[in-house]
């Protein structure tokens, strides 16, 4: 029984010491990536004022461009 209580009562306080931080507010910073890179030859194609049939023959090749280099803009993204 004892055992039981003492794992109860460190839940029950691990939750209260997380709801207190988020709570209190930690201060962090609203908007720590900039998505601008990810994806960013679709969304290209996407805004391109073109003809549909012709984004629509660019889209399979824009999303495996983006695809490949998908790492590379997530990193990008929270350096810049």
């Amino acid at each position: 029984m004892q055992p039981m209580r003492r794992r109860i009562a460190t839940v029950a306080l691990a939750a209260l010491l997380l709801t207190g931080m988020l709570v209190t507010g930690t201060t962090r910073v609203a908007s720590a990536f900039d998505d601008e890179y990810v994806f960013a030859a679709t969304r290209a194609v996407s805004d391109m004022d073109a003809n549909p049939a012709l984004k629509v023959t660019l889209f399979p090749l824009t999303v495996v461009v983006d695809a490949a280099f998908l790492p590379f803009a997530v990193v990008a993204g929270f350096v810049a």
